[in-house]
């Protein structure tokens, strides 16, 4: 009998079941199950302090919105949404809580505030370490520049629709915005990366055959 070689699932599978365990979850604590809310907690609770690290250096003050937002949803999941997807909720519901904070901080202060002063505050990097050629750890040290480059709202929207798989409507939800609005944001981003990635080929090429 022929043996066939098993293919590998492909990583969007991958990332389809992880979400379909993420509202499996969600669905489960809004019921009161608590080993289910206990485990959305554990499945959750890195993304949410990354995230809310962008939006303030307190730790300390982050740990306890993620906190108040869990005893919340606890305590609604009566009325809450079986259907809502639970990751932009949460991010969604910890943007706003660190935006209302920072609101009544600069009322405190006499000082006028809105949504468009809130900063997101990304850097991204390349793991340098990782990388063994000195041509390609440059590369990657132009690419995390341009990256770098973006305005504050476009690197938000890149970095939740390509470093946390969130689909349009999902990052809409999360930054308070309309879904086009999001498009606007991602096309802004790539026409910025469009004209910045020939000077960076050209760049790697000039190393590559000058080395």
């Amino acid at each position: 009998m022929k043996a066939f070689a098993r293919s590998e699932p492909r990583p969007e599978l991958h990332q389809d079941l992880f979400l379909e365990e993420e509202q499996r979850l969600w669905r489960a604590m809004l019921t009161g199950d608590v080993t289910a809310y206990e485990q959305l907690i554990n499945r959750t609770y890195d993304l949410l302090f990354h995230y809310g690290t962008k939006f303030n250096s307190d730790r300390e003050l982050i740990k306890d919105c993620i906190q108040d937002i869990f005893l919340g949803i606890w305590e609604k999941r009566n009325v809450l949404n079986p259907d809502i997807p639970p990751k932009p909720y949460l991010l969604a519901s910890l943007r706003r809580r660190l935006h209302r904070l920072a609101s009544r901080l600069r009322m405190d202060c006499m000082d006028y505030y809105n949504e468009s002063d809130m900063v997101f505050d990304l850097e991204f990097n390349a793991e340098y370490q990782l990388i063994e050629s000195e041509n390609d750890r440059l590369l990657a040290s132009r690419m995390t520049e341009m990256l770098n480059g973006l305005p504050k709202r476009q690197k938000e929207a890149v970095f939740l629709r390509f470093y946390n798989d969130m689909e349009r409507e999902e990052i809409a939800m999360v930054m308070d915005i309309q879904p086009q609005s999001v498009s606007n944001l991602l096309q802004e981003a790539f026409k910025f990366i469009k004209s910045h990635w020939k000077a960076i080929v050209s760049l790697f090429l000039a190393v590559t055959f000058h080395s």
